[in-house]
């Protein structure tokens, strides 16, 4: 202020300080450096050679003071920084589907960056620390020691087939041994959800499923379901348009299955004993009161 105004009495009200006061924090300032930073005389205050050199540096380190203050405030109030999260396609197609565009509209200088795929990728991240959390399918790695899983509601699934499949035609009950005798889609699941499959549709826990695809893209598990005789074992949600179409017929009606028993589980997966950033806190909020269905 006094390098700028190159008068005490206009620097000291600037800085709501008494001239008395202003004066003497100058005085102390070249005590401590050892360094005299400013000619005084009578009528005027200039810059010593060394004040000119060190002012430059002081307004980059005020500046940048002023900036971390302010990144902190936006941190502390999840408005800015970044925010790392990873994501099954479950999660994807599903939950952060409803809730991002209100979290990005809510936090419009706030970086996100999504990571998709497979919980087991998903795990090695969250355990290298290069996201804060992930939220989809759990799996099994989330009940290993050091993880914290806050579980969801299911996410609603079936067994899905194109409109003119064999198995669609006719309105008769299926027996779930029919449905063994055509190939089998998925996403990489894991063996639990093959032991569910085996018990819901009465097949031995021995028996092994005709598993002909099992990948985590959605293009190539969609063109098998719609061009072949391929049996889809996925969410609701994701095929809610073909299923609105009538391209898609869900078999799991015929099977007079209850809709509570072919549920997908869902989760938020983090580290145990770690605490989210505001932001982080922010999505896992939306995302708790997310709707299900």
């Amino acid at each position: 202020m006094l390098a700028e105004e190159l008068n005490f009495g206009r620097a000291a009200g600037r800085a709501h300080l008494s001239q008395t006061a202003f004066s003497r924090s100058i005085q102390v300032a070249e005590d401590r450096f050892g360094l005299r930073l400013f000619d005084r005389h009578t009528r005027s205050v200039r810059l010593t050679p060394a004040g000119v050199q060190l002012i430059a540096q002081a307004r980059q380190l005020l500046a940048q003071a002023a900036e971390l203050s302010r990144q902190v405030d936006d941190l502390a109030h999840a408005e800015g920084g970044r925010l790392a999260i990873g994501a099954t396609l479950l999660a994807v197609d599903d939950v952060l589907l409803k809730v991002l565009p209100d979290f990005r509209r809510l936090r419009p200088r706030l970086e996100l960056a999504v990571e998709v795929g497979h919980w087991q990728h998903m795990a090695q991240l969250l355990e290298q620390e290069r996201i804060e959390l992930y939220v989809g399918y759990p799996g099994p790695a989330a009940s290993r020691p050091g993880f914290e899983v806050r579980r969801l509601p299911p996410r609603p699934a079936s067994i899905f087939c194109r409109a003119d499949h064999p198995l669609a035609q006719g309105g008769a009950a299926l027996a779930g041994r029919r449905l063994a005798g055509f190939p089998w889609a998925t996403v990489q699941m894991a063996d639990e959800i093959g032991a569910k499959l085996r018990s819901l549709l009465k097949l031995p826990q021995q028996a092994t499923l005709p598993l002909s695809l099992s990948c985590d893209n959605q293009s190539l598990l969609r063109q098998a379901l719609l061009t072949s005789d391929v049996l889809l074992l996925t969410w609701r949600s994701w095929l809610k348009a073909e299923l609105d179409e009538g391209a898609v017929v869900d078999l799991g009606l015929r099977l007079r299955l209850p809709a509570s028993a072919m549920g997908i589980e869902c989760a938020i997966v983090r580290l145990a004993g770690r605490s989210l950033s505001p932001a982080a806190t922010r999505l896992v909020d939306l995302v708790v009161n997310a709707p299900a269905a």
